[in-house]
């Protein structure tokens, strides 16, 4: 699963590197953000991408909010058996961008928070599902199985995407359809990614602090 990560890429580099038609005015270095918050997202309509906040935690739109409890992750491999997510894979697909993700590595002391991004530190999106109920507008992030560096700590990864095709695909709903676009739903090598032990400041999401994403050992 995924459910932390950060984003401390400035904004004019992401607009830059993604060909973003509108973007946000402002959006602060966030080093631990966490489900129910706002993260940075991308759609794709009508030929402009889009880049604003939306929620994270996904409530359909024919779902009673009160009740629902919101989905922050869907298993890529299942997306067309599930009522909440196989409407949406034709019509809100989207990306999240990121610059890193946490995961906890299970050991005899407790749980160790492992910080992963690619190696160059550049940054990167995940695959995602948007939908609106009323007036609210949430997203999901896809997972997939983890690659062998991830696989150390969890046996799940999110949907990294990182070149130009795989993001045009996937954003581009009016181009693509979802039999195409799900060719990108896959694991990110594990050559192309990093992995370091941070400090467990990052247990709280109440700690958004540049602390979070310091190593404090290289071994994943």
């Amino acid at each position: 699963m995924c459910g932390r990560f950060s984003l401390t890429t400035p904004l004019e580099e992401l607009v830059k590197q993604y060909l973003i038609d509108e973007f946000v005015e402002e959006w602060q270095p966030r080093y631990n953000i966490a489900p129910s918050q706002n993260v940075l997202s991308l759609i794709s309509h009508k030929g402009k991408r889009r880049a604003g906040e939306i929620t994270w935690g996904l409530v359909p739109n024919w779902a009673n909010r009160s009740k629902w409890k919101p989905l922050i992750n869907a298993r890529s491999e299942t997306l067309l058996d599930k009522p909440s997510f196989k409407s949406l894979v034709h019509s809100k697909r989207m990306v999240i961008f990121a610059d890193g993700f946490y995961e906890w590595k299970k050991d005899e002391t407790g749980k160790t928070p492992v910080r992963f991004q690619l190696k160059g530190e550049e940054p990167f999106v995940f695959a995602g599902l948007w939908d609106r109920n009323g007036e609210a507008t949430t997203s999901t992030i896809l997972t997939t199985e983890a690659n062998p560096l991830v696989s150390h700590v969890h046996e799940r990864m999110p949907v990294m995407l990182t070149n130009r095709e795989d993001i045009e695909k996937w954003l581009n709903t009016e181009e693509y359809s979802y039999e195409e676009a799900s060719s990108v739903l896959k694991p990110l090598p594990d050559e192309r990614m990093k992995g370091y032990q941070v400090s467990t400041i990052v247990n709280s999401p109440k700690n958004d602090l540049s602390e979070c994403i310091i190593p404090i050992s290289s071994e994943v």
